[in-house]
């Protein structure tokens, strides 16, 4: 049984398909709750993980994101928790993994135009995490999975 979700997400449309999967699986685990990741890429060099010039732009993302998650799924302030960090974005990922207890990693890919490849990001977090991750390419609707 799945009861918790990671869906890490840069706004691209394959990470909305990612989003919608999530979404589903979580409909059909009325227990399952889901964590939405974004991370603002930064290579801030003070060991603040969040800079202070990101701070209020990360706080108008994640109160989009919390509008966003309330037309997700009924009861969604129960069920979804948005997260938006600042950091090296495969590390913020990784490390945001090993701190939390997550049954599956949904992670986007758009083409990279070699035979749909996941992206250098998502082969690491495949590589790194210990977590069972899930691929779900931007083209969804086009390459015949089914929709819901």
């Amino acid at each position: 049984m799945i009861s918790s979700i990671l869906i890490s997400t840069d706004f691209s449309p394959a990470s909305w398909n990612a989003t919608q999967v999530g979404i589903e699986l979580a409909k059909q685990n009325e227990e399952a709750t889901l964590s939405i990741l974004h991370i603002f890429p930064s290579t801030s060099q003070s060991g603040d993980d969040t800079p202070s010039e990101f701070r209020p732009r990360m706080d108008q993302v994640k109160a989009h994101m919390n509008e966003l998650s309330k037309s997700l799924l009924e009861a969604s302030e129960d069920r979804i928790k948005n997260i938006v960090l600042a950091g090296d974005v495969e590390k913020a990922i990784l490390k945001f993994i090993h701190q939390n207890d997550f049954d599956l990693v949904i992670v986007g890919i758009n083409s990279n135009g070699f035979d749909n490849i996941p992206g250098s990001h998502a082969l690491r977090v495949i590589e790194k995490s210990g977590t069972p991750v899930m691929i779900v390419p931007n083209a969804l609707a086009n390459n015949g999975a089914a929709k819901s």
